[in-house]
């Protein structure tokens, strides 16, 4: 439904059997991320375009590097921690009715929370953790097709029109904090690529709301790329927030 006639059925069928090997190896990944060394990293991955974030970080206003729920999507977190970068996982609070599954790992993600080498802001009512982390020039990893946050606006997704929060370009406009997008690809050799692209410039409008819907959808635009060429990194994901509608514990994603 979302990509409409660009596959035909053979290709859906190879991209939903592949979806489910990037699915648990993403989970395998979440496991051992408070084991995970330096050394290690490298072996399962790079990172590439460490320069743009370099040079946005020059402006002492923190960055947000801005991502769907794509692929190895935490995978940042160790990528720049292993660099020296001070970064943090911008995370909601847990949905209330998840799964049996879920609910473990949330558990083991929280008790080894201090094992890890990057920092997690669980926002729950207020963006302050969020905002002083910028002022101290920290990196904020998150995602824009969440579910939770305000202002969501309707944005055409390929054959789909889909509901996205303009909360995170708003956090850029009022904080001065660059807006990097960011994707986590898996190569053929099975290796993950963290690809940091140039800051994005955001567009102005003496109208607010026009600009945010303006860039936002200038985001979507420039992120689609990664979702046509890699269609099994999201799959997955689209599954979850169906699943999730169904059972009532979430808002959904698409409202045609």
């Amino acid at each position: 439904m979302l990509y409409g006639s660009r596959f035909n059925k053979k290709e859906i069928n190879r991209i939903a059997r592949s979806s489910f090997d990037h699915f648990f190896n993403r989970l395998f990944e979440n496991l051992y991320y408070g084991r995970i060394d330096a050394e290690y990293f490298n072996r399962i991955a790079s990172i590439e375009g460490l320069d743009h974030l370099k040079t946005a970080l020059q402006k002492n206003k923190g960055a947000l590097l801005i991502q769907f729920h794509f692929g190895s999507f935490l995978l940042i977190l160790l990528a720049l921690a292993f660099q020296g970068i001070r970064v943090n996982a911008f995370a909601g609070a847990p949905l209330k009715g998840e799964g049996y599954i879920k609910k473990k790992l949330v558990e083991l993600r929280n008790h080894e929370r201090e094992t890890y080498p990057f920092g997690v802001l669980t926002i729950r009512s207020s963006l302050l953790p969020v905002v002083k982390a910028l002022k101290k020039n920290e990196v904020i990893g998150v995602t824009i097709d969440g579910r939770q946050g305000t202002n969501f606006i309707p944005i055409r997704l390929f054959e789909r029109t889909a509901l996205f929060s303009t909360g995170l370009i708003d956090l850029s406009i009022r904080t001065g904090a660059p807006i990097l997008p960011l994707a986590v690809v898996r190569g053929k050799d099975k290796k993950q690529r963290v690809i940091i692209e140039p800051e994005m410039e955001l567009i102005k409008s003496d109208d607010r709301e026009e600009m945010l819907r303006l860039n936002l959808e200038k985001y979507i635009r420039n992120y689609e790329k990664y979702l046509l060429n890699h269609p099994d990194h999201m799959a997955m994901t689209l599954y979850s927030m169906r699943e999730e509608v169904r059972k009532g514990i979430n808002s959904p994603l698409f409202i045609d």
